[in-house]
């Protein structure tokens, strides 16, 4: 029996490999190096859909920059960097955070190739700012996911680089994969070039002994060419012998390694939430280190907070526990507690925790599956293994739900429409917060439902919804409430936007970034002016209908803390527009007038007067000068400028600047040639 990737179990019939006179070896085992055929699915991008210009879809083939590095057009570049978004004011805060790993995903994209095969090696062509790729999946034909490797985000030195971590065992065939990104260690957006995968055609195990490795294991004992032994996440410095040692592992072959015949793969039952979450039922000393964890740690805390009576002493764990009494010794403290006071201790716990806690006896059980457990719910950390059976199980939890993330879930047909919609019949009348950014079975059936159901709705996301149409956007002209919308990369119309915009005057935060060039952004920022003057954060990146007359409407706008106006081609001569705007609006936090070419020192001498101002992106403006630069970067809250591309702004006055102001981010883009 040989371990698989994630928590399937194969069973596996071996095949010595022997070496032959006709070299058989290498006809029974090939290794097949390809790159991406087809990019099927991202969460973002900085390029725009009528462009190619750093968009997802340049990762597919052939890399075409590296080992150059700099800021190449012709790559792969998502949205954000750093933490800069997390510091905005437009930033989305988990509802149930508990359930994240330590490293949370930013991004995701998702990579076919031509033909599948058991993966030996990934390999990531990084060109701007390496370092943000955390985790790798691998699809099975059945649709289910399997996490190949995870890490920690990284920082290395500013060069290309191919990134090729060690892989798990892989034991099914794949040719789609995913890769997520973590940016917060990152100086500025990082760039992808391509995505090589080199598999075998028959699936192969080291054989050493009598111990189990991955083959990424197997290549370290080799000493293959490229390796740095101190280097836990394989750099792969040396691009040029990158893949030395798998040629060495080709030659010699039949030494290292035995060839398996898959003969079934025992998949996860389901309807087992448990399973499903990658869970098992764990020992009654799991169960209680667990919860003695969290009542060494926390519970004193919330002791103090509800002013709990003395009956807490019987909460203080033994120093050397009985296991044969733990059971009842954990079952009976808690239940000489007060209902409300559990509720508020398991509240705490992540869905795995109270996974565990409900698989320890029948009093965890019961109130491990209280509706007041689950008024908010996180899944989006366990989109690879959320389906409809897993939806429905949370149906009989759900009486009170407010808050719902399903963000990147059942995007390969794991959850449908009609699947959602029952869950959201069953338990979502008095949802507040609903985020659905990415997924697949948003359609105009699942926006109707909504808009019927969820009466109270402030927060919708719907970042990436692709297959809604204009009628069924109109849809949530029903919907009142709503003081935050993200629509990026979605297909609204104009009228249809602006009659939710006057239904819901007490919009705050709006995400148009990214959108079509049929929505009229103009249109759309009068009846702003006139229906949403409680607008905080407007982000119409890459909107190319914008012009001056819609900035100055924006101008009426005055509680705006947030704009991002990036890329906006349309816009033409500003006059006093963009001026009347920064002039009106004297709580701006966060301005990026990105690609604002023609942008003069007049337009920006209000942003001096902007206390509050911390971030400032003025990429590409062209006759920005220096003496307007250093008024700005005396602004007491600036913590970030990008000055890139301006060609009034030398490079000996960014190494001063960055010297003069050290708590201040100074970015600037460059290309160089390895």
């Amino acid at each position: 029996m040989v371990s698989s990737c994630a928590s399937s179990c194969t069973k596996l019939e071996l095949v010595p490999l022997r070496k032959a006179k006709l070299g058989c070896i290498e006809e029974s085992v090939q290794f097949v190096e390809q790159f991406v055929k087809d990019v099927v699915d991202f969460s973002s991008q900085y390029g725009s859909n009528i462009s190619i210009s750093y968009t997802a879809y340049n990762v597919a083939g052939n890399p075409s920059k590296f080992p150059d590095y700099g800021d190449f057009p012709q790559t792969f570049v998502m949205r954000t960097y750093g933490t800069w978004w997390d510091n905005a004011p437009s930033r989305s805060l988990d509802y149930m955070p508990q359930n994240n790993d330590p490293v949370i995903s930013h991004d995701y994209i998702d990579l076919e190739y031509h033909k599948e095969v058991y993966p030996v090696r990934i390999s990531i062509y990084e060109t701007y700012n390496p370092g943000s790729v955390v985790a790798i999946w691998a699809k099975d034909e059945t649709g289910q996911w399997y996490r190949l490797w995870n890490g920690f985000p990284q920082i290395v030195p500013h060069k290309a680089r191919i990134f090729s971590p060690p892989l798990q065992l892989c034991s099914f065939k794949t040719k789609m994969l995913r890769l997520e990104f973590n940016h917060s260690l990152l100086d500025y957006y990082t760039q992808l070039d391509a995505v090589l995968l080199i598999g075998t055609s028959e699936l192969i195990v080291p054989n050493i002994g009598n111990q189990t490795y991955s083959l990424s294991s197997l290549l370290r004992e080799l000493g293959g060419v490229g390796y740095n032994n101190e280097d836990f996440y394989n750099l792969t410095p040396n691009y040029l012998t990158v893949n030395q040692d798998l040629k060495l592992l080709k030659r010699t072959l039949y030494k290292h390694c035995v060839l398996y015949k898959n003969k079934n793969l025992e998949k996860v039952p389901k309807g087992r939430l448990a399973a499903k979450l990658g869970l098992h039922i764990p020992p009654i000393e799991e169960a209680f280190n667990s919860l003695q964890k969290f009542l060494q740690e926390d519970f004193p805390k919330l002791i103090k907070d509800i002013n709990i009576s003395s009956s807490v002493a019987l909460m203080e764990p033994e120093s050397e526990p009985s296991m044969n009494n733990v059971s009842n010794n954990i079952c009976g403290s808690f239940s000489s507690l007060p209902d409300e006071t559990v509720l508020k201790i398991l509240k705490n716990l992540d869905l795995k925790s109270l996974s565990r806690c409900s698989q320890v006896n029948r009093y965890f059980n019961n109130i491990a599956h209280d509706a007041l457990l689950y008024t908010n719910l996180n899944l989006k950390p366990y989109w690879h293994c959320i389906d409809a059976t897993v939806l429905n199980s949370f149906v009989s939890k759900c009486q009170y739900l407010q808050q719902l993330d399903l963000s990147w879930c059942g995007n390969y047909d794991t959850i449908n429409s009609e699947d959602f919609i029952a869950f959201l019949q069953s338990s979502g009348s008095a949802l507040t917060h609903l985020r659905l950014n990415c997924c697949r079975f948003v359609n105009n059936s699942v926006i109707r439902e909504i808009s019927q159901i969820c009466k109270n709705l402030k927060e919708l996301c719907l970042r990436n919804c692709t297959t809604i149409t204009g009628n069924g956007f109109s849809s949530l002209e029903n919907l009142g409430t709503l003081e935050r919308l993200e629509l990026y990369r979605t297909s609204i119309e104009t009228d249809t936007l602006c009659s939710i915009l006057r239904n819901n005057n007490h919009m705050r935060y709006l995400n148009l970034a990214g959108m079509h060039d049929r929505l009229k952004m103009d249109n759309v920022a009068k009846e702003l002016s006139i229906s949403c003057l409680k607008l905080e954060t407007i982000d119409f990146w890459k909107a190319q209908t914008l012009t001056s007359h819609g900035i100055r409407a924006l101008a009426l706008c005055t509680s705006l803390r947030e704009i991002d106006f990036g890329w906006c081609s349309g816009i033409g001569a500003l006059g006093d527009s963009l001026r009347t705007l920064l002039s009106s609006c004297k709580s701006l936090e966060k301005v990026f007038l990105t690609s604002f070419r023609g942008l003069t020192d007049r337009d920006l001498e209000p942003l001096v007067s902007c206390h509050n101002l911390q971030q400032l992106d003025v990429l590409g403006a062209q006759f920005l000068s220096s003496d307007m630069c250093i008024k700005l970067l005396c602004c007491l809250q600036l913590r970030m400028i990008d000055l890139s591309f301006c060609e009034g702004i030398s490079d000996a006055n960014i190494i001063d600047w960055r010297n003069r102001y050290p708590h201040i981010s100074i970015k600037r883009s460059s290309q160089e040639s390895m």
